[in-house]
């Protein structure tokens, strides 16, 4: 009988460590049920947008690109959204030009070039409760990129000077990989100071460099929303 009466209490102190859960089990409850991914119903949800300007380098000339950023930010943790930005400072290629005159075109002022792209955002944030914290976006999308140039206006013919301008450009791929150092200003708002590396599939426009549009980004941002 003692013998007996230990073997049971053997095999139940066995059962206990091998399943806790279940004898720490409320009766007649029903515990959560917990999964590989997960099983939370507390994540919290937010959203945010808001400008960006970075200082870049494009056709070996200094240029500004304005944009902005915005998405569903998960559980504090990552966003994904979209970006986009665009050239806004003028940026000439006397190359060009000269391949224009090589082709017979008399031009009535230099062509500027002209650039602007986006697509998904994803963002993974380190440390977010961190006032001063680490984020890793990544663009990836396409754009376009072209040059306008306009023709000199014959002088027999009187027709408005847009009938003679002309655009000479093509899309491509990105991709832009960053790190922003981010700022909790007040609850409601960030501040960040960027760098990004643009990679872009080849461009074949005349005069111009496959590569023209690699380069570094550094700059601001400012996000408005719920964190």
């Amino acid at each position: 009988m003692h013998t007996r009466t230990l073997l049971l209490m053997g095999l139940f102190a066995l059962a206990t460590l091998t399943n806790p859960a279940s004898a720490q089990a409320p009766v007649g409850g029903d515990e959560d049920m917990r999964t590989l991914l997960g099983g939370r119903t507390d994540i919290h949800h937010g959203g945010w947008g808001g400008p960006t300007t970075h200082y870049t380098r494009m056709l070996d000339q200094d240029a500004l690109l304005v944009g902005a950023r915005g998405g569903w930010l998960i559980d504090h943790r990552v966003t994904i959204g979209l970006a986009g930005q665009g050239l806004t400072t003028s940026v000439r290629n006397a190359a060009y030009d000269q391949h224009l005159t090589a082709e017979g075109i008399a031009l009535r002022r230099s062509s500027t070039f002209h650039v602007g792209y986006g697509g998904l955002l994803i963002e993974p944030i380190i440390a977010y409760r961190s006032p001063v914290h680490i984020s890793l976006p990544i663009i990836v999308g396409a754009g376009g990129c072209a040059y306008d140039y306009q023709e000199a206006l014959p002088v027999q013919e009187e027709v408005p000077f847009d009938n003679y301008r002309f655009l000479d450009g093509q899309a491509f791929f990105v991709v832009e990989p960053g790190i922003d150092l981010e700022l909790n200003i007040i609850p409601l708002v960030r501040v960040g100071i960027s760098a990004s590396y643009r990679y872009t599939s080849d461009l074949d426009l005349p005069a111009t460099a496959k590569d023209a549009l690699h380069g570094t980004n550094v700059g601001l941002s400012i996000k408005v929303g719920r964190f």
